[in-house]
């Protein structure tokens, strides 16, 4: 063909910046994208993207769901394993898209690593968000609280509300409805006695 390489490089250039893919105007992408494309998780999983994505979300979900249709209470273990799961899960996505987006593409079984780490948080077996708490964490949180929270707790009691922020006084008395209430839950339970 008669066209230089720098007339290729434009025609992707131009292509590029209106948005269309290069293949679709017949350009030729510049040897860099080649090599970015060249780039790909090395993984043993077929899908390896949907397979993290249902080990980091769809897997506890459905956890969660289980247990909710059970109709059980969550207990104070439930209550740290989710709490601790899903926390862990929304710091790892911060860091993984703003700080480790070249694990993806550079260490070899990343999806597979992540995929097994993810699990162990969150299998009922393993239970290792709460193990990451009561293990690891809670210790240290306790110091911090020990000292902290008094201080805390008492800023917000002497925390006063500004003037600005006030509901003006209309003079129209609030009313208590529990009277009414206890009234008609009352006559359904005497029409109720003298159906039965």
């Amino acid at each position: 063909s008669s066209r230089s390489p720098l007339q290729g490089r434009r025609v992707w250039q131009s292509t590029r910046a209106l948005g269309a893919p290069s293949w679709s105007r017949g350009a030729r992408s510049p040897p860099q994208e080649q090599a970015q494309a060249s780039t790909m998780v090395v993984s043993l999983l077929p899908f390896p993207l949907t397979v993290v994505a249902l080990s980091q979300y769809g897997f506890p979900l459905a956890q969660l769901l289980d247990h909710f249709r059970s109709g059980t209470p969550l207990t104070n273990l439930d209550y740290a394993q989710w709490m601790v799961y899903w926390v862990l899960c929304a710091v790892w996505v911060v860091l993984e898209n703003n700080l480790l987006w070249f694990l993806v593409d550079y260490l070899p079984f990343f999806p597979e690593l992540k995929a097994s780490v993810f699990l162990w948080l969150a299998h009922p077996t393993y239970r290792g968000a709460a193990y990451l708490w009561y293990g690891h964490v809670k210790p240290i949180h306790k110091a911090y609280d020990d000292q902290f929270y008094g201080k805390v707790i008492g800023a917000i009691e002497e925390a006063k509300v500004p003037d600005a922020l006030r509901t003006p006084d209309s003079g129209v008395a609030v009313s208590d409805k529990s009277e009414i209430r206890s009234k008609i839950l009352r006559e359904a339970a005497e029409e109720s006695s003298k159906e039965g």
